[in-house]
């Protein structure tokens, strides 16, 4: 009998349960494609790498624990206002003499029924949508499509079972709580109650909105002049300040609102415009709360897909000018021990008898050390924040150089034409940003450099930001100095660059790569006690794509999952304040109001709802994305797919709530 009931209530309530079940088929389907990513053969062309395996599976795990706590809680949320939407129906069962526990096991039935669909809805969904998530991953690791292949994940497939299980029983012993605190009084008169207005007095309204709009201004200009390099402590209070004005913004907004459009008569006075901003200015002062949750969600949502869009092509272009070459190493030098073994990357290699085959074009050079610090050479140029950045890891350093002769052997290499320098000049080699920053400045206003008691004019006219080896886009700042140089050098890494013949490229790979495995397990160790450091351009494409791939997956799943979540709460909020409305809009109905008017007001109020904390979310993420904006180029592609995300879902759920509420408001006139 029981689940009769439920059944009924269901198919007789599904429109108020269709934000419901989406927001959970949604949620089932998003869960299971990202927990499918490792069965994906993308994904699997890459089990090659245990560590990225080991890491990505670590990192997918952690991840579907904290969305489950938020996907756990947005249910709960979910099924606390479809709760208090039918208090009205479920008094009338008590008065018909039906036992709170038997409400209950109807509760019980009917959340059993929605989970079950969704679930079965949200993996079939998920299933195909996964395919896609396939196709997205192969093109951020560079795998070849044409192994793509259709796939299923079992084991994503038992975990989205068990999660959602897990969760779905905490909803019922929820309702069952829930359900036990309720008196018939307070079901039956449960629509009669209004909400409670926070904040009446007009001035304190003022007052507390500019201190509101003061606190997020700081917050911007903190933020902007620190970015992300701020002292931990210092960031903690600019985020602080961040949000407690976005509390503040939202607890003055309605107040001060509804004071501003009440000076402007044409727009206050125009159709209904009253009664909307009454019902605006109730909503967000009972709201203000989640508002603030939820705009703060939606910021990290809009940075967290702006980043993941474009991370892969912020990658690229940061180490376009450094895979010039197939492989490349270096040895670190040990000034103390004299023996050329050590301190020779040549000798060392002949040592372990490896040698470079007649296809393996290469070229060995030497890097020094001059006696001139960054700080010697640019502090009348570097801003204040940038002599503090650069204090800690190369302020301090010596300038690295490299002589003209072991220079023109890697120009030769890549087939470009050989430089000359005269005896008194130097090149500038650079892409370190905030060095670079400065050096256009200082070659233009000081066109030498003084190294110990010398001037050298500097050859070039801005930095040559294409590095000397394959570093996976690591910044570097040298220079190029005359082989007779007289001034104090000390030599720091010996090194070789190689380039492979077409033919032979994927023998060359796996004969390089496995000499930098030897080189990291110590295989040499009791030949030479010299440390060698070396990658493929091969290896260093794997790192930097399995770690946008890593940092994509992280921002999809969270960015996606916190949409959801943002707009189901809105729609929620909106759902169950047009039931506890009912009445005003019978109201308008006996005077004579329109219902083309009635559904533009309904029409109104849900796009200003909707777009209050994403306007403010925007506003927040535009200053965030700034203040990263040294780590993260953002271009034009990034903000169209990411903005497509967030517009399709977003959007969605807007107009889902508007049919909802217009056809609650509708079906009880």
């Amino acid at each position: 009998m029981f689940s009769k009931i439920a059944i009924n209530n269901v198919k007789r309530s599904f429109r108020d349960y269709s934000i419901y079940f989406l927001t959970l088929t949604l949620a089932v389907c998003i869960f299971y494609s990202f927990n499918s990513i490792e069965s994906q053969n993308s994904i699997l062309e890459m089990n090659k790498d245990a560590d990225f395996m080991l890491t990505l599976n670590k990192l997918i795990a952690g991840t579907s624990v904290f969305v489950s706590f938020v996907l756990g809680g947005l249910i709960i949320y979910a099924n606390k206002f479809l709760i208090k939407k039918r208090k009205k129906e479920l008094g009338i069962y008590m008065t018909l003499g039906m036992s709170k526990s038997k409400i209950s096991k109807i509760l019980i039935f009917e959340t059993l029924l929605i989970g079950v669909l969704s679930l079965v809805a949200g993996i079939i969904l998920g299933i195909v949508v996964s395919q896609g998530l396939s196709i997205l991953v192969a093109n951020i690791l560079s795998v070849d499509l044409n192994k793509y292949k259709f796939i299923i994940s079992l084991n994503a497939v038992i975990k989205s079972v068990v999660y959602f299980g897990i969760i779905y029983l905490l909803v019922m012993i929820f309702n069952q709580f829930t359900i036990s605190k309720y008196k018939l009084i307070d079901m039956l008169n449960a629509a009669k109650k209004n909400e409670e207005v926070k904040l009446k007095n007009a001035f304190v309204s003022v007052l507390i909105f500019i201190l509101a709009v003061g606190l997020l201004g700081t917050a911007y200009t903190r933020i902007l002049e620190t970015g992300l390099r701020a002292e931990d402590s210092e960031l903690l209070i600019t985020v602080l300040m961040g949000v407690i004005g976005t509390l503040l913004f939202f607890f003055s907004l309605s107040s001060f609102f509804i004071h501003v459009v009440q000076k402007i008569k044409r727009i206050y006075l125009k159709d209904i415009n009253i009664f909307i901003l009454r019902q605006l200015n109730n909503k967000i002062n009972t709201n203000f709360l989640s508002m603030t949750l939820i705009c703060l969600m939606l910021t990290l949502t809009i940075t967290l897909l702006f980043t993941a869009f474009d991370l892969k092509g912020t990658i690229d272009r940061n180490s376009a000018g450094s895979k010039a070459f197939d492989a490349s190493a270096f040895l670190i030098v040990d000034n103390e021990n004299e023996d050329p073994k050590v301190n020779d990357i040549e000798e060392y290699l002949k040592e372990i008898n490896f040698h470079f085959e007649t296809y393996e074009k290469h070229s060995f050079y030497s890097e020094y050390k001059l006696n001139l610090t960054v700080e010697d050479l640019l502090s009348k140029y570097l801003s204040s924040q940038e002599l503090i950045d650069l204090e800690q890891n190369y302020l301090d350093g010596a300038i690295s150089a490299i002589k003209k002769s072991d220079y023109n052997s890697i120009l030769k290499l890549k087939g470009q034409e050989a430089i000359d320098l005269k005896e008194n000049e130097v090149l500038v080699v650079s892409n370190y940003g905030r060095v670079n920053n400065a050096l256009p400045e200082y070659m233009k206003n000081e066109d030498i450099i003084h190294i110990e008691d010398k001037a050298y004019t500097i050859k070039n006219e801005s930095p040559i930001e294409e590095n000397i080896k394959s570093t996976g886009g690591d910044e570097f700042f040298y220079l190029i100095i005359p082989d007779n140089f007289n001034g104090g050098l000390q030599l720091e890494f010996t090194s070789f660059n190689v380039i492979y013949d077409e033919n032979y490229s994927e023998k060359s790979e796996e004969k390089f790569s496995n000499l930098f495995t030897d080189f990291l397990t110590d295989k040499y160790r009791d030949i030479s006690p010299s440390l060698v450091i070396g990658k493929t351009k091969d290896q260093i494409s794997d790192r930097e794509n399995g770690t946008a791939a890593l940092i994509v997956f992280l921002g999809l799943f969270l960015g996606l999952i916190f949409i959801i979540t943002s707009a189901a709460v809105m729609a929620l909020q909106q759902l169950s304040d047009a039931s506890d409305s009912l009445e005003r809009y019978k109201s308008l109905k006996k005077i004579g109001v329109p219902e083309k008017l009635i559904n533009k007001a309904i029409l109104k109020q849900s796009l200003i709802y909707f777009l209050v904390p994403l306007g403010l979310a925007i506003i927040h993420s535009i200053v965030g994305i700034r203040a990263v904006s040294e780590i993260f180029s953002f271009h034009y592609q990034s903000i169209i797919v990411s903005s497509f995300f967030l517009v399709i879902i977003y959007g969605a759920y807007f107009y889902a709530t508007y049919v909802g509420v217009k056809n609650i408001v509708k079906n009880n006139h």
